[in-house]
């Protein structure tokens, strides 16, 4: 019924052993058992949510609302590349700040973006520039740190400007809920999928899967969620 995507960052066996590094970091570093299965929902999930929302804001855009002459990159895989770059930045950001409120890996913020950066991006996670739009995003709180990915991204890809801005809104939170099913707290995981629903009420419509929380990793077809198709963003309007 629900589908998985794969990575397109570095190839299989390298994806592999970076999680099999952090895994076992991981473990040492807070003297725990279960680091495999924490990275692989990890990476799943910021898998998905980085491909999804990449789509939304491009594709979906594109084959809903036309493509615009004004809006198109000098060049669509530098543009792609460096969107998805951001959106992972952002996870990165976005999830270190969570485990510093819930304290999965103990409230060490430095620690959690530096050991997360190195399972998403490899050798790049010590890149002087990924290293100073982290600590930004850090920085910010959560409406702040959303507006100034939103800009950010707006600027590699300019149609991401019209998609709807309820996306936005959900995607933090999102993020949030892969981390939090990654480390085995359904509760919390349940209480931001509320929060969604709160936001757009459209997201329980989907006969297919009801809005419910998937396995991390796996999207509903029809909707799309976690992170929702256009005619389900629109649905309000």
């Amino acid at each position: 019924m629900f589908q998985r995507r794969g990575s397109v960052v570095g190839s299989e066996e390298q994806r592999q052993v970076r999680r099999d590094q952090a895994a076992d970091e991981l473990n040492r570093h807070g003297n725990r058992q279960d680091g495999q299965r924490v990275v692989t929902r990890l990476a799943d999930g910021f898998t998905l949510l980085r491909t999804s929302l990449y789509e939304r804001v491009h594709r979906d855009v594109e084959q809903v609302l036309g493509r615009d002459s004004m809006f198109l990159p000098i060049s669509e895989v530098k543009a792609e590349k460096v969107s998805k770059t951001e959106i992972e930045l952002y996870q990165i950001a976005v999830a270190s700040q969570m485990n510093r409120r819930r304290r999965y890996v103990g409230a060490d913020t430095e620690w959690f973006w530096q050991w997360l950066a190195r399972l998403r991006l490899g050798r790049a996670a010590t890149d002087p520039l990924v290293i100073r739009r982290i600590g930004e995003y850090l920085a910010l709180d959560e409406d702040h740190g959303r507006l100034a990915f939103t800009d950010v991204l707006a600027k590699a890809l300019p149609e991401s400007r019209r998609a709807p801005l309820v996306l936005f809104r959900l995607v933090p939170l999102a993020i949030q809920i892969v981390t939090a099913q990654a480390f085995g707290d359904r509760p919390t995981a349940e209480a931001l999928r509320r929060q969604q629903v709160d936001i757009l009420p459209a997201i329980t419509d989907c006969r297919t899967c009801r809005g419910q929380l998937l396995e991390s990793g796996t999207h509903c077809p029809p909707c799309g969620n976690p992170v929702w198709r256009f005619q389900w963003l629109t649905a309000a309007d």
